[in-house]
């Protein structure tokens, strides 16, 4: 009676996760034609698959040209052991690497003693133990790859589903909308770039693009000068430092002379890293 229940239990089980891996598949159908968000998609897929971490990378054949990598990884940002930011297809497929078969499913423990040492590192790191690879499309110049990162071995219901993925997310990966990947990466990049604030507003990096005179007013600001004392300094007007002010409030993003004192004396990151840098004109 005991083997019985368990075997229902793993079939409820069985059930569930094939319930999950439908919807999982919807969503990736409705991702590759634009019309959810493929961050969202490979979180549904890590946690239809039990994975920890999952990306989708596009690889230049050429090996000393780097991936470019979207990934949804459960750890949190400043979490130890780092995140997910790299693709490993090549440590996994080797040799196969440029005419790996699209669908196909590689595993890093087909090939362990021979993986490389940035492999090593992250799963010894993350605590890892499997990395599955699906070449997803491999054209004359690149391959996408999808990377499935788990902390166990998977189950025999994990390859199962696994094998059952290669084929259909490879067929409806090749009647994607053109372009997806691409867009999709751009607004991951500029997502990164603006939650990392920049330097600070008088770093050598010159972030919000003063001009040498607004440097010098920030500068003697910073020191405590009165604004009195910087027209005296600098030798100008009040209206001169009037439009010097204004200008740095717009470039700057503050609002008044107390925000601009307050993010100099307190040596805070520029908040717009997507403004640009350049040294002091």
């Amino acid at each position: 009676m005991k083997a019985l229940g368990e075997e229902r239990t793993g079939s409820d089980k069985m059930r569930v996760i094939e319930a999950g891996m439908i919807g999982a598949i919807a969503q990736w159908c409705e991702c590759l034609h634009g019309k959810e968000p493929i961050l969202k998609t490979l979180e549904i897929l890590a946690v239809s698959l039990e994975a920890e971490a999952i990306a989708i990378a596009r690889s230049p054949k050429d090996a000393g040209t780097a991936p470019r990598v979207i990934a949804f990884d459960r750890r949190a940002a400043d979490a130890m052991g780092g995140r997910l930011d790299h693709s490993y297809a090549r440590s996994v497929l080797r040799d196969y690497f440029d005419r790996a078969r699209a669908g196909t499913i590689w595993f890093k423990s087909m090939v362990e003693d021979s993986i490389s040492q940035d492999l090593q590192t992250f799963h010894s790191r993350r605590h890892l133990s499997e990395l599955v690879v699906i070449p997803l499309e491999v054209g004359e110049r690149t391959i996408d790859t999808l990377e499935i990162h788990f902390f166990d071995r998977p189950r025999n219901y994990q390859q199962a589903l696994l094998n059952m993925l290669g084929e259909t997310l490879t067929r409806t990966w090749r009647n994607r909308a053109r372009g997806l990947f691409t867009e999709a990466l751009l607004r991951v990049e500029e997502a990164r770039a603006s939650a990392q604030p920049g330097p600070p507003i008088l770093s050598v990096e010159n972030p919000a693009r003063l001009s040498r005179a607004e440097y010098r007013v920030c500068l003697l600001l910073s020191r405590g000068r009165s604004t009195d004392a910087v027209k005296e300094e600098l030798h100008i007007s009040d209206s001169t430092l009037r439009t010097h002010l204004s200008n740095l409030y717009a470039k700057t993003g503050t609002h008044n002379l107390a925000e601009l004192l307050y993010s100099l004396v307190t040596a805070a990151p520029f908040g717009d890293s997507g403004s640009g840098s350049s040294k002091v004109a």
